[in-house]
């Protein structure tokens, strides 16, 4: 639902095609919300037969018309309401911590290389999105403008950026974690039903969860 509720807050600034609008969460709300072409289109749809936004074909040379959009009353009314209305606890879904939760049952050695690509991969996208914001606060320096949308907006874009650092972070301490611990992941321990006690790595565990 939050999708329509995204395209009424752009289309409430400006009049968008719907590219316009693919290459706005391609770029500044990827840091917060992900969404395909083949969701906004049907979605933009939806909003225009409930007339929450209408549309205009503006001819262009040599190419198909654009449609472009534009929110209506009613559209500005619906997305009032919503943004008045208090926010649902979001329900985390994670397939990289549900494989984590499971990895006790893959090598040791493999553990290890997927949660390290994967603090790569956080990496780079942390790298990306400090670059959106380093290039969107160099455009709006050369405008020298301000206004709410752009000042909230940006604690917006600086909680995403904190979200990747500290998920980045947790990737290293697992990491330190499970190399420190591998001996857990011996399989010929595990054959000799050699088991351990809380207190060999009670130490390890308070230094992993201490703030």
């Amino acid at each position: 639902m939050s999708l329509r509720y995204g395209l009424l807050g752009l289309l409430s600034e400006w009049e968008a095609s719907g590219y316009d609008i693919k290459k706005e969460f391609d770029d500044l709300m990827s840091i917060f919300w992900h969404s395909h072409l083949s969701q906004i289109y049907p979605e933009l749809s939806k909003l225009e037969e409930e007339a929450l936004i209408t549309s205009t074909h503006v001819p262009q040379e040599g190419k198909p018309d654009k449609k472009i959009y534009t929110i209506t009353a009613k559209g500005k009314t619906a997305l009032m309401k919503w943004l008045l209305t208090p926010p649902e606890t979001p329900k985390l879904k994670d397939p990289f911590l549900m494989q984590t939760f499971f990895m006790d049952n893959i090598p040791y050695e493999e553990a290890l290389l997927k949660l390290k690509i994967y603090k790569n991969e956080r990496m780079q996208r942390l790298t990306k999105m400090k670059q959106i914001v380093e290039e969107r606060w160099a455009s709006i320096k050369e405008r020298n403008v301000m206004s709410a949308r752009i000042l909230i907006g940006s604690t917006v874009l600086k909680r995403g950026i904190e979200q990747e650092v500290q998920y980045i972070k947790w990737c290293e301490d697992t990491i330190t974690l499970i190399e420190t611990c591998k001996f857990l992941w011996d399989k010929n321990n595990q054959a000799q039903s050699q088991s351990y006690l809380f207190t060999d790595v009670e130490d390890i565990f308070e230094q992993y969860f201490a703030e």
